[in-house]
């Protein structure tokens, strides 16, 4: 067995298991029509079948009307978010489950990078993606 993203983001919905970029795109893709209350889910790469919990927990956020997300990584050395380019006046927010999750005002960026560190994760078996601006928050 391989390793596989075991991704939560409904109510109505089972974890869903994602195995190649294409199914992270057409993940991601999914998030964009569930709008505000369904707009974030949480990822972790697990072996398949194992019964072991995850020792990381991957959150992202996916906006269809600006086109950007948001990505945060926690395990036990911390939590990180990805910086993006530009800062909001205020902090960012997703629905997880129709709960909001805060992200901070310069973590906003491209959904191409959501999909990188999505995939990223997977490719590092659970470990925090390299090849992005991560920056510890608490």
């Amino acid at each position: 067995m391989g390793y596989v993203l075991d991704i939560a983001y409904r109510h109505d919905q089972e974890p869903r298991h994602l195995r190649s970029r294409e199914d992270v795109d057409a993940f991601v893709d999914e998030l964009l029509t569930l709008g505000p209350s369904y707009n974030a889910a949480t990822a972790y790469a697990v072996e398949e079948d194992s019964e072991d919990l995850p020792d990381h927990e991957l959150l992202i956020g996916a906006n269809a009307v600006t086109g950007l997300g948001a990505v945060r990584y926690s395990a036990e050395a911390g939590t990180w978010y990805v910086r993006g380019e530009h800062i909001r006046p205020e902090n960012i927010s997703f629905g997880y489950f129709g709960t909001a999750q805060e992200f901070p005002p310069d973590a906003e960026v491209p959904l191409r990078r959501v999909r990188e560190v999505l995939w990223g994760l997977l490719e590092s078996r659970g470990e925090r993606p390299v090849g992005q601006d991560w920056t510890e928050t608490d």
